[in-house]
């Protein structure tokens, strides 16, 4: 997940094994895959249309903003993908696009994979506010 989160980083994680809480595009989840946990970040939600070409992600066809990639482009590839998300489904990237095994790859993200949500990073202290 870098540069947002770098390996050493502490975070405070609420923890939904209810699968109850609402995830919002663009928030950090633990997400359950392959039998390990993997932190990514939610970038389309459920009934949404992503597709990823040229360069560019669209979702319903308008392009993502997306800062915390801090002027990265959004999708590294030579071929066109598309995803229809169904009701309990989310798309989920690393931020390092380069090198993340994600969404892209495994395809979307069930909700009851979702096993909670980072609040924020307490450790290093000089980080907590988003610096680097």
């Amino acid at each position: 997940m870098a540069p947002t989160m770098l390996a050493g980083d502490l975070l405070l994680v609420q923890e939904d094994s209810g699968n109850r809480r609402n995830v919002s595009r663009g928030d950090i989840v633990i997400l359950a895959q392959s039998g390990r946990s993997q932190l990514k970040r939610i970038i389309a939600l459920p009934g949404e249309y992503i597709t990823l070409t040229d360069g560019m992600l669209l979702i319903d066809g308008q392009r993502l903003k997306e800062p915390y990639l801090y002027g990265l482009p959004p999708y590294l590839g030579l071929g066109d993908s598309a995803y229809e998300l169904a009701s309990d489904e989310y798309f989920a990237m690393g931020d390092n696009r380069a090198h993340s095994t994600d969404s892209r790859q495994y395809g979307p993200v069930h909700r009851a994979q979702i096993n909670g949500k980072v609040l924020c990073r307490a450790w290093p202290l000089f980080r907590m506010a988003g610096r680097k």
